[in-house]
């Protein structure tokens, strides 16, 4: 009798990025039990993050990160559209989706009680994680911290917010790439399961690196669970050392000019 594979649930935003994650997963024999989306946006905005990061950075930072946002979509809105969809074909990607079963939740946290309630429910073996929002302690104990998370950057030398950006910005291309690892209790520290970098396209601007990178991470977090299916223990570079440096968070305006500046076969 062929071994039962892993009862896997997801924990994603809502939105076309994260069902490609989905459908990679679905694709590569994933045995998805659960989809949890969350979703904190009113209006388009996470007022609660721009709360949060106002208090952390200051107000006057939080504007010029705004400013420099706009200034970035004035530029690269049309090109970067272009290539979005060239990433994220829905026709494709729904027809994937659905051929398979599965449950769905929809929360703003996924800690709240209903939630965890939910998870418990379906008696998960194993959690993947796609998600800008915090996966808490007593989620993770679900599963007894196994929990797969991602990153679309090389870890830990970029985590937080525009990895690719960051890494072009400091003069080291050749650290844009993505991760996946166990996730810990730490912003992008856990222990690497998988990890590649990406060479820059004619084209590229850091935001196509980044959903490339997540297609990547996808694609190692469904290898990573075949290995578990198959009885095999995934190789975990430890991560013993982390740089508080390494936590970027989103360029201003003056940075924004001063990569636009050193970037090469990018936008």
């Amino acid at each position: 009798m062929d071994k039962e594979k892993l009862r896997v649930v997801c924990l994603f935003g809502t939105g076309i990025i994260f069902d490609k994650t989905l459908s990679i997963l679905l694709e590569n024999n994933v045995n998805v039990v659960g989809v949890c989306n969350a979703n904190k946006h009113k209006k388009g905005v996470d007022f609660s993050y721009l709360k949060i990061a106002g208090k952390k950075y200051g107000w006057g930072q939080l504007f010029l990160q705004i400013i420099g946002r706009i200034y970035y979509r004035i530029l690269n809105r049309k090109k970067d559209i272009e290539i979005f969809n060239q990433i994220y074909n829905k026709q494709e990607i729904d027809s994937v989706i659905k051929q398979y079963n599965f449950e769905t939740f929809a929360t703003e946290n996924y800690g709240s009680p209903e939630t965890i309630a939910w998870i418990k429910s379906l008696k998960p073996d194993l959690l993947v994680v796609h998600t800008g929002y915090w996966v808490g302690k007593k989620v993770r104990d679900i599963v007894e911290g196994k929990v797969i998370g991602g990153h679309p950057g090389i870890t830990p030398d970029y985590r937080g917010v525009h990895s690719p950006f960051w890494a072009i910005y400091n003069n080291e291309p050749e650290k844009v790439g993505y991760t996946a690892f166990w996730l810990d209790s730490g912003v992008d520290t856990g222990d690497i399961l998988h990890q590649d970098t990406i060479k820059a396209e004619k084209g590229d601007s850091f935001f196509t690196l980044s959903w490339k990178g997540m297609v990547g991470i996808a694609k190692g977090q469904a290898k990573i669970i075949n290995q578990l299916d198959n009885g095999e223990e995934p190789f975990a570079r430890k991560i013993t050392e982390v740089d508080e440096k390494t936590n970027y968070t989103h360029p201003t305006i003056f940075q924004y000019l001063e990569y636009k500046r050193k970037q090469n076969k990018v936008r």
